[in-house]
């Protein structure tokens, strides 16, 4: 894999601030369809605002963005100097503040997170098109890939495409033990266990990412309520839609994942590989991870190889249709 790895990723925190400077194009703050109109962002970035043949499309997870998410920050230096657009579709789930809110919680429902990505979606795949790409290729992180299966799978039930050539999925979530974990955490760290069993699931917390700084000193967080993690949780795996999406999908799995274990993504693997569309899943697991894919490993460029992989996949596809 490691033939199509053309540059070091020594320094690329450092370097990709400047790069990103110099490649971006335009930002699209949108709204979504419902009654909430929570606020959705898409950046965009091409080399010398000339369009290239191939793009992706980047969705972070739960509490991450393409700003400071260390997978998507890779993912974007590396398809940068190769020559890729990207589009960056950001969330609500995104957007840090330095304080908590009740209300920003009642409307930050996982629903209205699909509704929005959804959204966001219509507006790339609008891009896509006019700008003719040979190859588009969408990038889903755990929640950010969840939501992006509920999407694709009411697309088959509509009989309406993809939009895109290939997706690569890393860690979707999946584990009902995480959310009994974090529900027992947020009720110690926000409530210190002084709320009812009642109370808890109505009230506000206030979500944090390693990943973000603090803003003027406070600490940056993102109001939910925690029935988000009971609605993730709820999603149901549907291989009877999954089998028809017609693109090559890779599956990534950290072996030391906790959220997302690789033994619970692998049996999905198995089932899908059953189906009459088998040969196009892919599931590829990195032994030493995490969830987040950084810092257990430092390999990018067997990450990165699995983008370019997806590429050579689809085009074997579309020249045997």
């Amino acid at each position: 894999m490691k033939k199509f790895y053309k540059f070091s990723f020594d320094g690329y925190n450092e370097k990709l601030p400047e790069l990103k400077d110099k490649t971006f194009q335009w930002r699209l703050d949108y709204s979504s369809r419902t009654e909430n109109k929570t606020i959705g962002h898409i950046s965009y970035y091409s080399i010398d605002n000339i369009p290239q043949k191939n793009c992706l499309i980047l969705i972070p997870g739960l509490g991450s963005n393409t700003t400071n998410e260390p997978l998507m920050k890779a993912i974007e230096y590396w398809a940068l100097l190769n020559k890729h657009d990207i589009y960056c579709l950001d969330s609500f789930y995104g957007d840090f503040k330095p304080f908590t809110s009740q209300e920003l919680a009642e409307k930050h429902t996982f629903a209205e997170y699909i509704n929005l990505i959804d959204t966001g979606l219509d507006k790339i795949e609008q891009e896509v098109k006019k700008q003719k790409y040979d190859h588009a290729c969408l990038i889903g992180h755990s929640a950010g890939a969840t939501g992006t299966f509920e999407i694709y799978n009411d697309r088959i039930r509509r009989g309406k495409k993809l939009r895109f050539s290939a997706s690569v999925m890393f860690a979707p979530y999946l584990t009902h033990e995480f959310t009994e974990y974090i529900h027992k955490f947020y009720k110690k760290y926000s409530f210190n266990n002084q709320i009812s069993d009642e109370d808890f699931p109505k009230t506000a917390v206030g979500l944090r990412s390693p990943h973000e700084q603090d803003i003027d000193g406070q600490v940056a967080r993102i109001s939910i309520l925690p029935t988000v993690f009971n609605d993730i949780d709820s999603v149901e795996f549907h291989p009877e839609l999954m089998d028809k999406y017609g693109i090559p999908i890779t599956l990534v799995a950290g072996g030391n994942d906790k959220k997302s274990p690789p033994e619970e993504l692998r049996k999905k693997f198995n089932i899908l590989k059953q189906g009459k569309n088998g040969h196009l899943w892919n599931f590829v697991p990195f032994k030493t991870s995490k969830h987040s894919f950084i810092d257990q490993h430092k390999d990018w460029s067997a990450i990165l190889a699995l983008i370019q992989y997806q590429k050579i996949r689809a085009n074997h596809i579309k020249k045997q249709k």
